[in-house]
Order: structure tokens, then C-alpha cells, then sequence
């Protein structure tokens, strides 16, 4: 796919969505704190609930859930929290990391910066405000600042990721730090390795199948919230009856976007003494990141940020050819890095077992159908938000989910 098309898709797909769209199909865009703020009145009588998967909203539901006083359980396959929030700190030196999954804060997610602010979670820049971006668009190789990166991301992905370089941060120490504050504070209400194969429900009460140590436990429940991808929950078996089929429609065919990443580390930060931060945009629409240009350290890591279009040609190569061809790719823009590397790795999100996919929404035309309740069972997660893609709307889904659930009957 060409660089054009890359960017016509994501401005076309973006504004199309969160514009009028999303206005005819009834969903508001209200602001979010006034969301926040009338989410969540008092409880009714406690309830048990067990929630599928521990990302952003699953962890929100549950934190916010067992504040309400519902007694919460949450499975998860992985051995981690956080979903797509991953943070790589392998096999990286000297205590260095980079995101594998969602990486930028803008200013404006209100319930994003509201959860960091309530775990006393530090923020830093996203950007370095000092040394030069490259922008490359042809043959022509410009030198830019911050704004300039930013302002070539807006015009090729939306308005959303544009803007002033200083209004973008992320968490100092790692992203997963966030998932991780959740999960402290839900300890021992979350099963880690736990994958869910089966789901039931009749009219006194809903289970989940779900294996342990490869072998199939049941957990019951008063309510069930569904809070993983549609690419994973699809491969459940789900109720054989109180399940509409229309809902199964949307689950089975909501397509999932590629992303993949692919870091080189090197013993030395060589292009900051040429003047480069480490932050590029190439002709193909691949952003080139220098994650650790704020982390302490002689040695630095160069990660590629690859959407539809690159993502599955980047991830069609074996391993070894993608730090490969990265590695020629980015010592052309950045001196002294082929001299300087000393190894990478890479992140496909197509191939992870437990997300299949960076990202999703499931349309204005199926908004509301595919957020409804199916009898005790609720659904939540970012490709349910407006706000997909972002931590945001995973946030914002599993609230959504919790007023649904401590309001039920």
C-alpha cells in the first residue's frame, strides 16, 4: 500500500468515524468528565461478577466495581495486565524499555490522565523538545523539529495526533506501570493464565469455562463482562440460546488493524551527537521513535511504528530479516547506527495469541447493537469506545460497563 493511501485511510477513517456517523447512530461524544462525573450512581445490592480479561477496561470495571462493593473475580490469559498497554523490557540492557503497545497521552483524555493522576503516576514528555526530527517525502530528507514530526503525523493519520508537540506525554518508567497500579490494587481477585473457552448463561445466573492448568474450571456469576478483543472472544464457544444472532455476526467478522514494531538497540546514542533525536517519518508512513531519548544511559533504542499496509509486509518476514531490513532502513537516516547496534526484536500484534490485532471499532452501523448487554452478559473494550485505539476508550468502555452492571436488576 502507498504512503497516499496510508494516509487517506487514516484520515478517512478517523473523521468519517467520530464525526457525523457516530452523531446519526445516537452515540455521544460528550465531554468526559461530565461522563465521568454521572457514571456511577449508588448500588443496588452487591453482586458477583467475573470479568473476561485484564487490559485497561477490565481493570477499570473491576476497580470500580469492588469500589461499589460487587464482589469481582477476572480472568486472564496472559501472566500480565495490561492487554495491549505492554511495555518491552526484554532483551533489552541496562534497565531500557520501549512500548509495544499503547505508547502516547494526549491532553485532552480526561479519564486517561484522571486514573494516572489518582495512582500518582509521573508523566514525561512524549517528544524531546531539543535536536531534530527527519522527515523524509521523496528524495528530499528535511530536518524539523518536534512540531514538525507532529504536524506530518496529522496530516497523514488525522487532526488527533497532531498539534503541539508538548501536549503528547507518556508514563515515566513505562507505560505498564498503569495496568500495573490496577492490579495491585485488585491482588488476589485477578487469575492469571486463566483462557476462557466457554461461556453459559440461564436466567438465575452465568458461567464461565475457563482452563487451569490446562484443565477446564467453571466459575458462576451474577453477571458476566466480556472485556476482551472480538478477534480473541470469538474463539469462545458462547450461549447456544439468550444471545442474539446478530451480536455473534459482529464478533465473528469485526476486522482487527495491523501493527508491528520492530527495535534495534545500539551501545550508543550516536545520531543525538549528529544533532537527530531519533524521532523520523518515512515515505512509506512509518513513524521511527527514540523511546529512550529520556531514559538514562549511554546506550539507546530506534523502534519503528508500522500501521496497515507496512505492518503486514514488515510481518511476513522472519524475525531475523525484519531487525534486518530495519537496521538498513534506519542507518540511512541515523549515522553511526550500524556501526553502534548490537541486536533487536520486534512485536507483531497480528500474531499475539491473546489480541490478534492492534486495534478495531465496530462501526456507527453496529454501535449499539454490539455494546448491548446479550441477557447477564456485557461487553467492553476499546473497539466499543469512540475512543478506540486509545487507552481512553478502553476506559471509557469499561465505565460504560459498570453503570450497565450496577444498575442492572
Amino acid at each position: 500500500m502507498s504512503n497516499k493511501k496510508n494516509k487517506t485511510r487514516g484520515l478517512t477513517r478517523r473523521k468519517f468515524l467520530l464525526s457525523s456517523s457516530l452523531a446519526a447512530a445516537g452515540v455521544s461524544l460528550r465531554p468526559d468528565k461530565a461522563f465521568a462525573n454521572a457514571l456511577i450512581g449508588p448500588s443496588g445490592s452487591p453482586k458477583r461478577v467475573l470479568i473476561l480479561g485484564a487490559g485497561l477496561s477490565g481493570m477499570v470495571a473491576g476497580y470500580e466495581l469492588s469500589q461499589l462493593g460487587h464482589d469481582v473475580t477476572i480472568l486472564e490469559a496472559r501472566m500480565r495486565p495490561g492487554g495491549r498497554v505492554h511495555t518491552l523490557r526484554e532483551p533489552f540492557s541496562d534497565g531500557l524499555y520501549a512500548e509495544a503497545g499503547a505508547a502516547r497521552i494526549p491532553d485532552n483524555h480526561d479519564l486517561t490522565l484522571k486514573y494516572i493522576k489518582l495512582f500518582d503516576l509521573p508523566l514525561e514528555p512524549m517528544y524531546p523538545s531539543r535536536l531534530q526530527a527527519v522527515r523524509l517525502d521523496g528524495a528530499q530528507r528535511r530536518l524539523v523539529g518536534p512540531e514538525g514530526f507532529t504536524e506530518v503525523l496529522g496530516q497523514s493519520f488525522g487532526s488527533e495526533l497532531g498539534g503541539n508537540p508538548s501536549r503528547w506525554s507518556k508514563i515515566k518508567g513505562g507505560n505498564d506501570l498503569f495496568p500495573r497500579a490496577f492490579a495491585q490494587r485488585l491482588a488476589d481477585k485477578i487469575h492469571y493464565g486463566a483462557p476462557v473457552v466457554r461461556i453459559e448463561q440461564d436466567a438465575n445466573s452465568a458461567r464461565a469455562v475457563f482452563l487451569h492448568n490446562s484443565s477446564p474450571e467453571t466459575l458462576s456469576a451474577d453477571h458476566i463482562l466480556c472485556a476482551m478483543p472480538f478477534s480473541v472472544l470469538r474463539r469462545v464457544e458462547l450461549p447456544l440460546t439468550n444471545f442474539s444472532e446478530r451480536k455473534r455476526d459482529i464478533i465473528q467478522k469485526l476486522p482487527y488493524d495491523a501493527v508491528t514494531r520492530v527495535y534495534l538497540q545500539a551501545k550508543k546514542r550516536s545520531w543525538e551527537e549528529k544533532g537527530l533525536s531519533g524521532f523520523a517519518f518515512t515515505n512509506e508512513g512509518v513513524e521511527v521513535w527514540q523511546p529512550t531519548w529520556s531514559q538514562p544511559g549511554s546506550r539507546g533504542i530506534l523502534m519503528t511504528y508500522a500501521r496497515p499496509g507496512q505492518a503486514e509486509r514488515i510481518a511476513s518476514l522472519k524475525e531475523g530479516d525484519r531487525i534486518g531490513s530495519t537496521l538498513n532502513q534506519l542507518a540511512d537516516i541515523f549515522p553511526g547506527l550500524r556501526e553502534n547496534f548490537e541486536g533487536g526484536t520486534s512485536k507483531v500484534w497480528m500474531e499475539d495469541e491473546w489480541s490478534r490485532g492492534a486495534w478495531s471499532f465496530v462501526g456507527p452501523r453496529d454501535f449499539v447493537q454490539a455494546n448491548k448487554a446479550e441477557g447477564r452478559i456485557h461487553f467492553a473494550g476499546e473497539h466499543l469506545s469512540p475512543f478506540f485505539s486509545w487507552m481512553q476508550g478502553a476506559l471509557q468502555s469499561g465505565l460504560r460497563a459498570v453503570k450497565e452492571i450496577n444498575e442492572a436488576a
